[in-house]
């Protein structure tokens, strides 16, 4: 975090992040090589249903060739129930999505996330 912080600024200057909203974001197709979504999906699973949450990493696929979700815990600091039924949705549309281990923990157990894989894995 405090080498994201770091880097930050200059990246806005340069225009390396870029700021949209979810479910529908406005970048064409496999525009870039990697989403990232922290601290948003799954974490509010409470307040976002599974619906939304599955149009929306359908959406960052549509844009990138491979999406990562971070933390993989609601408010509460448990897993997410959504998260195995996403996983399931995703592998059916023919997308590989894993969960991986992550060598830091902004929540207490929040050290994993989902990696999906797109491009040549779609059906």
């Amino acid at each position: 975090m405090e080498k994201f912080l770091q880097y930050f600024p200059n990246g806005v200057e340069q225009k390396r992040y870029l700021t949209a909203e979810l479910p529908k974001l406005p970048f064409e197709d496999n525009k870039f090589d990697l989403a990232l979504c922290s601290h948003f999906l799954f974490l509010y699973s409470d307040q976002f249903s599974e619906e939304f949450h599955l149009e929306s990493i359908l959406e960052m696929c549509r844009v990138a060739k491979q999406v990562r979700i971070f933390p993989l815990l609601e408010l509460s600091g448990e897993i997410s129930p959504l998260v195995m039924p996403i996983i399931e949705k995703l592998s059916t549309q023919g997308y590989r999505a894993e969960i991986k281990q992550v060598p830091y923990e902004f929540q207490k157990g929040g050290n994993q996330m989902i990696s999906i894989s797109s491009g040549m894995l779609r059906k």
